[in-house]
C-alpha cells in the first residue's frame, strides 16, 4: 500500500511538471483561452458565443514575478525602448506575458481576417474599436450591395512579431503593434458566381500592421484592435 501511494505522488509530481514544460496552448488550439464574452465589459448578459480579445493578460494562475522578464527579452532587447516599454507594462499588471499576447494575437488576426472576409459583423463587434469597425462594416455592405460574395481560406502565418508600444502609465492604457506575414487564399465572385477577384487556387501573402489596446491593471481582459495598417 506504501509503495502505491509513493507511486501515485510521484505521477502526480511529474504529470505537473510535463504540463509547465508544455505551457500555454497557441490559440489555434484553443482559442476560447484568448476570447472571452463580451459581456464583462458592460456587465449584460450575453450570447456565450460572442467573442472579445483576451489575450493572457490577467490570468489568475501563478505567474512569474514581475522582475523575471525572460518573455520579454525573447521578443526584443530589454534595453531597447520597446524592451523599457514592456517591463513597464509588467510593473502594473505583472501577468503580462510578451510571448503569450504574441501567440494571443495570433488567434486574433486570423479570427478577424476570417470574419471580415465571410461578413461575419457579430464576430467583429466585440472585437474592433469602433472606428475600425465602422470602416470594416461599410466595405462588408458595400460588397453586400454589389451583390458580391468571399470565398476565403486562412493558409496560415509565416510570422509574427511586435514591432513598437506605447503605454500611458497614468491610465494603464497599452498599445501594442504587431506585425504579421500570412497566406490566405481569397476568391470574390459575383452574383452570377463568376470571379471578379482573386484566385481560389492562388495563396495571397497578406503583410499588416496592427494595434491592439488594453488598460492594463483592470478586470477586463480583453484586447481590442484600434488600428489597421500595412
Amino acid at each position: 500500500m506504501i509503495e502505491i501511494i509513493v507511486l501515485a505522488a510521484v505521477a502526480g509530481f511529474l504529470f505537473l511538471r510535463l504540463r509547465d514544460a508544455l505551457g500555454h496552448k497557441t490559440g489555434h488550439e484553443n482559442p476560447e483561452e484568448w476570447f472571452g464574452n463580451p459581456s464583462a465589459r458592460d456587465g449584460a448578459a450575453g450570447d456565450p458565443a460572442d467573442k472579445v480579445v483576451q489575450f493572457p493578460g490577467r490570468d489568475m494562475q501563478a505567474q512569474p514575478p514581475a522582475d523575471d522578464h525572460s518573455d520579454i527579452s525573447g521578443v526584443t532587447d530589454l534595453e531597447s525602448p520597446l524592451g523599457q516599454t514592456l517591463i513597464a507594462a509588467k510593473a502594473i499588471e505583472p501577468e503580462f506575458n510578451a510571448v503569450r499576447f504574441i501567440e494571443g494575437s495570433r488567434a486574433a488576426y486570423e479570427m478577424i481576417l476570417m470574419a471580415y472576409e465571410t461578413g461575419d459583423k457579430d464576430t467583429l463587434r466585440p472585437l474592433l474599436a469602433p472606428d475600425v469597425m465602422e470602416s470594416f462594416e461599410g466595405a462588408i455592405d458595400e460588397r453586400k450591395e454589389q451583390g458580391l460574395s468571399v470565398d476565403a481560406r486562412f493558409i496560415g502565418l509565416r510570422s509574427s512579431k511586435i514591432m513598437d508600444a506605447r503605454l500611458e502609465e497614468d491610465g494603464g492604457v497599452i498599445q501594442i503593434d504587431m506585425r504579421f506575414d500570412a497566406e490566405m487564399i481569397v476568391a470574390v465572385r459575383d452574383a452570377n458566381g463568376e470571379i471578379v477577384e482573386g484566385d481560389p487556387e492562388m495563396v495571397r501573402r497578406m503583410n499588416d500592421l496592427w494595434t491592439f489596446e488594453r488598460t492594463l491593471g483592470s478586470d477586463d481582459p480583453s484586447w481590442i484592435l484600434v488600428e489597421t495598417g500595412d
